[in-house]
């Protein structure tokens, strides 16, 4: 069915900025309301249209996916279902468990062969023996209301070291024989910062070495077409090895308005503005002003435009098999559905062109975290940009204050009396990365803009 959009004046430079081009897939920001112009009756007759090979568990899936990262609405996976989703992905801690409790809710009614599930465990999260896996597996079981699962994830493996875990491995097997498990998977977001202190190891270096290792059948990672290198990387070894792949953080360009929101405020009621903030807003003024320039070439009418041409760049490729954007309400969901199949014609890819050579510098790139050595504070920067990506993108508001809050070390809160911006010199994409993290400790702990304002002064 073709997509139908509703007739419009235009999106100012405001409301581009302030919606977010998300210039992405599965997670960028969907305005409120009908925003495709399509009646109730019409939403329920978007269907899946491609379903492809994950790997060698031989396994049809469809190339869109569900992320459950956020899924409460049990009404909203029925509806996924009927409209021919069959890859779900979820893990033991998802909104405290309740992401695997409504699949369950749904699931116990659903013919479970034709669906691919898929749930994780964190080996650092509730202890990494073999006894306390099992414990923590059939608990993932109880709430999910099935017998077994078909992939069960290591879940953001920090390490390629970790890849090697002995009781998970003897486990494994050991659920495979039970017939609780059907293949073994891993996902990786790269450098972090977790429980157990920062991460070294890069995405693809973990994920090429678990090709390597043969034991992974499916993984889940970070690929879009800014970010697109490293991805095509690991894609091909994959490929080389028939591992399933999935894909996140498909949304690689997010603007982000609260630092000029903060010197706008703050020049309104006569605060003075340090010289560093200025100089970080210089920045974004690049930003604005080239964004206005891209809005008119490609006269674009809505924020879903770029990440429409952003989703149909990842189903471009073969070696993808299956797109998990976060989901957890209709419009997100007949956004998503209605892109399946399609394909970039010449103005998306044009489009996607422009975006990657003019306005990439706003996006920090997920999984990297390349400036992070030259911290003089030692923030993580990989890991508080994903939880402001969780906040702003995915609508998981609570759950990335929460996140942020518990980080063990520096967090972004330095950033405003540092001088020395050794992680933007660093930058080789040229982001202006320590705005960014300003604005990511305002939005994450809901500080006013004047307070964090004057510390730039």
């Amino acid at each position: 069915m073709k997509k139908q959009r509703t007739k419009s004046s235009g999106i100012n430079r405001r409301d581009f900025v302030k919606y977010s081009i998300s210039a992405a897939s599965g997670t960028g920001l969907i305005q409120a309301g009908n925003v495709f112009g399509q009646s109730s009756k019409e939403r329920t007759e978007t269907k899946i249209k491609e379903h492809r090979i994950l790997g060698r568990t031989g396994f049809e899936v469809s190339d869109i996916g569900l992320g459950a990262g956020n899924l409460t609405n049990a009404n909203i996976l029925e509806a996924a279902l009927d409209m021919g989703i069959n890859y779900i992905d979820t893990a033991e801690h998802y909104v405290r468990g309740n992401s695997e409790r409504t699949i369950g809710q749904v699931l116990s009614k659903r013919d479970r062969k034709k669906i691919f599930l898929t749930t994780k465990l964190n080996l650092f999260m509730g202890g990494g023996s073999k006894e306390k896996l099992r414990q923590r597996f059939e608990r993932c079981l109880e709430r999910l209301q099935t017998n077994y699962v078909d992939c069960l994830m290591l879940h953001m493996v920090p390490t390629v070291e970790q890849l090697k875990h002995t009781p998970y491995h003897d486990l494994i097997r050991e659920l495979k024989t039970e017939g609780k498990v059907r293949f073994s998977g891993l996902s990786t977001h790269g450098r972090d910062h977790i429980m157990a202190g920062p991460v070294k190891d890069d995405m693809d270096k973990i994920i090429l070495a678990a090709a390597e290792d043969g034991r992974f059948d499916v993984v889940l990672f970070t690929y879009n077409f800014i970010q697109k290198n490293m991805g095509d990387k690991i894609l091909n070894a994959c490929a080389s090895r028939k591992m399933g792949t999935t894909l996140m953080k498909t949304n690689p360009v997010k603007f982000y308005q609260e630092l000029q929101n903060m010197l706008e405020r703050n020049q309104e009621q006569g605060r003075k503005v340090g010289e560093t903030f200025l100089k970080i807003m210089e920045d974004y003024k690049t930003l604005i002003v080239r964004g206005d320039a891209f809005i008119k070439k490609y006269g674009l009418e809505s924020p879903e435009q770029t990440r429409d041409a952003a989703i149909r760049f990842c189903l471009e490729n073969p070696k993808v098999h299956s797109i998990c954007p976060t989901i957890n309400s209709y419009d997100e969901l007949n956004a998503f559905v209605s892109l399946s199949g399609t394909r970039l014609d010449p103005k998306g890819k044009a489009m996607l062109s422009d975006f990657k050579s003019e306005l990439s510098l706003g996006y920090c790139r997920h999984a990297c975290g390349l400036c992070e050595g030259s911290c003089p504070y030692n923030v993580p920067v990989n890991t508080i940009m994903r939880y402001h990506h969780y906040f702003s993108s995915q609508h998981r508001e609570k759950a990335a204050m929460e996140k942020y809050r518990a980080l063990s070390g520096n967090t972004a809160e330095v950033c405003f009396a540092c001088k020395e911006g050794a992680c933007q010199k660093v930058c080789p994409y040229g982001v202006p990365i320590q705005g960014l993290l300003m604005a990511a400790h305002k939005t994450l702990t809901l500080q006013e803009s004047s307070t964090a304002c004057s510390r730039l002064a």
